[in-house]
């Protein structure tokens, strides 16, 4: 199961992915508001949720901008691909020039993850996939069970990530997206870093920007 939140002035999508065990998955948890904040504790206290996890796609800094914030507050690391460290390193940099509070990143508690690892809650598992081309450390995680991956900004509907800021590459984009993503079952629905979900199948047929 899984709940969908989107936070900040970027628009970002947060996945909460939960099961009937009630323990809990975050992931990109980019909140810029207590009454974000909020949102996300009410669901979890309502629910009865137990946070086991707190994932990023990637680190840049609208995905990764309330990760002090859900670490202190769930008493868990923040899980990422050692590539993506250097971006929580420049944050406060990033925060100033896109208009995010980041106070405390500094001191964040970071544990890497890496592709094949299997991210367990409750009876359920997302599968770590790297997928680098929109920048360095980027990472989807999916749920065969559920029939669903997060891509982050790897994929979007009708859409990709954009190649051209720090450690962008356009051709690794492609490979990731070919070689992982489109190797699924095509009724896989795709979790998008921002924007509507899709599925696999529909932008194999109809995304304009895969070649």
């Amino acid at each position: 199961m899984i709940k969908i939140f989107v936070f900040n002035h970027y628009e970002v999508n947060c996945t909460l992915a939960f099961d009937n065990t009630k323990e809990c998955v975050l992931i990109d948890v980019c909140c810029q508001s207590q009454s974000e904040r909020q949102e996300l504790i009410n669901f979890i206290e309502q629910n009865n949720l137990k946070v086991k996890h707190i994932l990023i796609t990637h680190a840049h800094i609208d995905h990764v901008c309330d990760a002090y914030w859900a670490t202190q507050t769930f008493n868990q690391p923040l899980k990422l691909h050692k590539d993506g460290e250097r971006f929580i390193r420049i944050a406060d940099a990033q925060a100033e020039m896109m208009g995010f509070n980041v106070d405390g990143i500094e001191n964040i508690s970071l544990q890497y993850i890496t592709k094949d690892d299997i991210i367990e809650y409750g009876n359920s598992q997302l599968k770590v996939f790297e997928t680098p081309g929109h920048c360095a450390g980027s990472l989807c995680f999916y749920n065969k069970e559920e029939n669903y991956i997060v891509t982050g900004d790897v994929l979007f509907r009708d859409s990709i990530g954009r190649t051209d800021l720090p450690t962008g590459d356009y051709e690794a984009l492609m490979a990731s997206i070919k070689n992982n993503l489109f190797n699924l079952p095509e009724n896989t629905k795709c979790i998008c870093g921002h924007g509507p979900l899709t599925e696999i199948g529909y932008e194999k047929e109809n995304n304009p920007f895969i070649n």
